[in-house]
């Protein structure tokens, strides 16, 4: 790597579900090297009312940002660039959210809208993967992007509110999922999906190729990788076939809370949260 001009930069990205923040070792316009990683769930969409984002997910996003923060100064990093997403850019309070952010941890988040999310993370695929004809599709824990890519460029996203946790609370309150909690889920993501025309059936037939992002994506690829005593320790590229998605869904909706919990591929801090497209 040039080093003349490196930078060390850290990313935070604060989610419904999850928090992140990377540090990268980069030269803009050259390359970067991914040099550290933390993850912490934050479930800060958890508990969102019509008045906005509760208190004690604000004082648990509050506790990870400062940590956050913390872990930058002690590297230390050059420039810090603090994202969040759909539980801020939805929450009623969200701007009050981002003012107390500001106040008293000194970052200030820049809320992605849903296109500039689908974007970036379609960014991303494609600095990794050749995708030339097809969609990228990302499931967080608020809302969905759904990117349709041409010619290996992005050419225009989406965003609808199909995340894992919204869904959750928005329609399951059974344990194990009821057959009426999954056939409302599925109906409220058909509604939601036909908002788009460009990604109807129809011209979806043409280019079927799908790439996914996200934790929940992520989850149902290590059980299958599970399932299939796969070899390799990184999901990276594995294929994800519709059938075993189904089979998947179909043993998720059996099982109740604990015994989830026990299924090898599945992080026991998402077991609560049901794939249940």
């Amino acid at each position: 790597m040039i080093t003349a001009n490196a930078q060390r930069i850290g990313v935070i990205d604060l989610g419904s579900n999850t928090a992140r923040l990377v540090i990268l070792n980069a030269v803009p316009g050259y390359a970067y090297r991914l040099e550290d990683e933390i993850r912490e769930v934050v479930r800060l969409r958890e508990g969102m009312t019509d008045a906005g984002l509760s208190d004690t997910a604000v004082a648990r996003a509050l506790f990870t940002l400062r940590l956050f923060k913390r872990f930058c100064d002690s590297y230390p990093v050059d420039r810090i660039i603090p994202t969040a997403t759909s539980a801020v850019r939805d929450a009623a309070n969200g701007p009050a959210f981002l003012h107390k952010v500001a106040q008293e941890i000194g970052l200030e988040l820049q809320v992605l809208d849903g296109e500039r999310e689908a974007y970036y993370g379609t960014l991303g695929v494609l600095n990794e993967v050749p995708l030339a004809n097809g969609y990228v599709l990302d499931i967080g824990g608020g809302s969905a992007q759904l990117s349709q890519i041409r010619g290996h460029r992005y050419q225009q996203g989406a965003s609808v509110p199909l995340g894992a946790l919204a869904l959750t609370e928005q329609f399951i309150h059974s344990d194990p999922v009821t057959a009426g909690e999954v056939t409302a889920v599925q109906q409220y993501i058909a509604q939601q999906l036909d908002t788009i025309p460009w990604a109807q059936k129809k011209q979806a037939r043409a280019h079927r190729h799908l790439v996914g992002l996200g934790g929940t994506l992520r989850n149902l690829a290590a059980i299958e990788a599970a399932r299939q005593n796969y070899p390799l320790n990184t999901l990276h590229g594995f294929t994800l076939t519709r059938d075993s998605v189904a089979v998947t869904i179909d043993q998720l909706r059996q099982l109740s809370l604990e015994e989830r919990r026990q299924i090898v591929g599945l992080n026991r801090d998402r077991a609560d949260i049901r794939p249940l497209a």
